[in-house]
């Protein structure tokens, strides 16, 4: 039985998101399914009580992320055992509200998992997010898989930049990109990049979050690429946005999770965030002025906005759950409030603005990554016309359209 950290909960969500990878599936099948539960149902989330949504959408969201359309039914009476939701009929009656809940139910599925392999390979994942470890310790446990799946494994979670090796003193050692850096362990990272000068970068980004690399890389006078190896090693957290035409980075200081239980709520936070710089600095179709006046007006009355912009630029949002898109008026769109914590927390997190604006002129924004796609650096090629398909079929399932 696994030792109740969330910790646990927000790796096995993470592994859950990378890329299909045939000997992860065969060895970590639990591990994985149960971060696939847990995505699943902070999807769906919503942050009012007895929420009735499709039965439909639950399945369809379950397939976007993985979980196989014929295991769909044991799913539902998985998640009614557990009091997650009530199935009725063609419907079901949310039982939880918030991200807390949703993480309670991934610890306890994880404390389910009999393969003590899996368990203590997901905790020493979870240790290199508070401090690096001992190459060897990997190595150790990788030693207990049969042995055509080490080799597979340790590429799996390097190769996707899960977990880093770097050395230190003659010593190898794996560290998280989602590592916490207090000051010592701040330090001790700078040494091993030799760019001692480079504090300010954290600073800025703690006053001023989710900032685009470019506008980050002009104001602190710092190049992008070293900007982009802070991020590779964990003390900044880029998040990508991929637009038609262009993609960057917004980044965020590694330490702003820290002492939260649900940190793959945060990353909904920096992902509501980022999107909403978008809107500030390249929006090709309306520009917001004021963020946090924004956000403040959709907490205060559940909808905000008028523009034709949020038919097309927010579409990721959709997707996660956060807000839902209703065409107002011919090509005008509105938002409502989903997750009213999550558009709290975005709102609370912006602090200051900086004095200088953007004008270059790009597309629609096409595709938002995960902080896991964005880690591990990789460019996914994005079906532009498959992305708008989602969002079509999510909108007519809210409206009850089956046939």
């Amino acid at each position: 039985m696994v030792a109740p950290d969330r910790t646990l909960v927000s790796v096995a969500v993470d592994l859950s998101r990378l890329p299909d990878d045939p000997i992860a599936e065969s060895q970590l099948s639990d591990i994985l399914l149960v971060g696939r539960e847990v995505d699943l149902l902070e999807t769906i989330r919503v942050s009012s009580k007895d929420t009735t949504i499709p039965l439909e959408l639950l399945k369809f969201q379950s397939t976007r992320l993985r979980i196989a359309p014929q295991l769909f039914a044991g799913e539902v009476k998985d998640f009614e055992s557990k009091t997650m939701l009530q199935l009725m009929g063609d419907k079901i009656k949310l039982l939880f509200e918030t991200s807390h809940e949703v993480y309670n139910y991934g610890l306890r599925r994880l404390a389910e998992i009999g393969d003590k392999n899996q368990t203590d390979l997901l905790q020493l994942i979870s240790v290199t997010w508070r401090k690096p470890v001992v190459t060897d310790e990997l190595y150790s446990v990788l030693s207990r898989f049969g042995k055509p799946y080490r080799r597979g494994l340790w590429d799996f979670f390097v190769d996707n930049k899960i977990l880093i090796p770097f050395t230190w003193r003659n010593e190898q050692y794996l560290i998280s990109c989602r590592l916490f850096k207090d000051e010592k362990k701040l330090k001790m990272a700078l040494e091993i990049l030799e760019e001692n000068h480079l504090n300010n970068i954290v600073d800025f980004l703690r006053d001023n979050p989710g900032n685009p690399l470019p506008v980050a890389s002009r104001h602190l006078n710092v190049n992008q690429e070293t900007i982009l190896l802070l991020g590779q090693y964990g003390i900044l957290d880029p998040l990508r946005l991929d637009v038609k035409g262009d993609t960057k980075e917004y980044l965020f200081s590694a330490d702003s999770t820290i002492k939260r239980d649900d940190t793959d709520h945060f990353d909904l936070v920096k992902m509501t965030l980022a999107n909403f710089r978008f809107g500030e600095y390249y929006s090709k179709k309306s520009k917001l002025e004021s963020l946090d006046e924004f956000l403040s007006s959709m907490l205060d009355r559940g909808f905000a906005g008028w523009a034709e912009a949020i038919g097309t630029d927010y579409k990721n949002l959709e997707n996660a759950g956060i807000v839902r898109v209703e065409r107002v008026s011919g090509s005008f769109y509105r938002f409502w409030l989903v997750k009213k914590d999550v558009i709290a927390d975005a709102r609370d997190i912006v602090r200051g603005v900086i004095p200088i604006v953007s004008s270059k002129d790009v597309g629609t924004l096409a595709d938002i990554e995960n902080a896991v796609q964005t880690r591990r650096q990789i460019d996914v090629d994005v079906t532009h016309s498959a992305n708008k398909g989602i969002n079509d079929a999510i909108r007519l399932i809210q409206e009850g359209m089956f046939s």
